[in-house]
């Protein structure tokens, strides 16, 4: 009763760190200088699009094997450059074989070259720079559940390209077989002709319930989430009020007391303040983190 007290009280974590029978994996890539975004723009994502770069440097870039730039109109910072080194590692490198190290030196170093200013956080609940995406996201599961989000607030906060986010990972996970179509569920806010749609907390958190204790057997899990966040909370779509709000206490409670044995969990998160999240059930002992410095020529 007492570490419950000090848990809602935020002073006691879930510190799932070292939990050799389940592993938990975080990855976020947050734009700096958040605090000159106007208040209703989310600053992971653009508004407009950007200047694309000329046909000789994405020659020169592929040519000499260096990560391909990305649409930075199409969605969210995270998932985009993410998504972006994935495929640059396909066919003949693989990205199976991809150290998670690697992968977070690779999406630094596509941030650099487009002259981002942003952090990559990747945390783990235990060693994780060795691991091979491979090890993570493996075949062998049969239990295999994925839950996608993408929300665009289109009364108010009007973000663009969450929906994109979703399709996209949706497109690429089928691709290379992690997750099969009947294995993925999503939950977007894009209105079905001209009425509004909204994405409401508890029906994000009865998914989550499906995603993390769908059953007791070993399972690959994937939850991404594609929105605004908010001082380490993730925000439904139909302004609710702030005890409304998903916590990053409520969620870590979820996964240690939901998440079986021998399991894998991967969290995506492209929302502002994702790279916080999971910290009061991870903690801060497995946490790669890659900062880039944002160029002004």
């Amino acid at each position: 009763m007492f570490c419950f007290l000090l848990r809602k009280c935020g002073a006691l974590g879930y510190d799932l760190h070292n939990d050799e029978s389940r592993l938990v994996l975080s990855i976020s890539v947050e734009r700096m200088g958040k605090d000159e975004e106007p208040d209703n723009i989310e600053s992971n994502q653009h508004t407009q699009p950007r200047e694309e770069p000329s046909w000789l440097s994405t020659w020169l870039a592929r040519y000499f094997g260096k990560l391909p730039p990305y649409d930075f109109s199409r969605g969210g910072l995270c998932t985009q450059s993410l998504l972006t080194v994935l495929k640059a590692n396909a066919a003949d490198r693989g990205w199976r074989s991809l150290e998670i190290g690697g992968l977070l030196r690779q999406i630094g170093s596509l941030l650099n070259r487009q002259r981002e200013d942003a952090g990559v956080c990747i945390r783990g609940s235990n060693r994780i720079e060795d691991r091979t995406l491979g090890s993570v996201w493996s075949q062998t599961f049969e239990v295999r559940r994925a839950l996608l989000v993408g929300l665009c607030y289109r009364d108010s906060l009007q973000l663009q390209g969450s929906w994109n986010d979703v399709e996209d990972m949706q497109s690429w996970l089928e691709s290379e077989n992690i997750f099969k179509r009947f294995e993925i569920r999503k939950l977007v806010d894009k209105p079905d002709g001209i009425e509004p749609c909204y994405v409401r907390r508890e029906e994000i958190l009865e998914s989550l319930r499906w995603l993390l204790g769908g059953s007791d057997e070993p399972a690959q899990l994937l939850f991404h989430f594609s929105g605004r966040g908010d001082g380490k909370k993730l925000l439904p779509s139909d302004e609710s009020p702030q005890d409304s709000l998903i916590s990053d206490f409520e969620l870590s409670e979820m996964i240690s007391d939901l998440l079986p044995r021998n399991t894998t969990l991967t969290c995506i998160f492209d929302c502002r303040d994702g790279t916080t999240m999971l910290e009061s059930l991870l903690g801060r002992q497995h946490v790669l983190a890659f900062g880039t410095t944002k160029s002004e020529t």
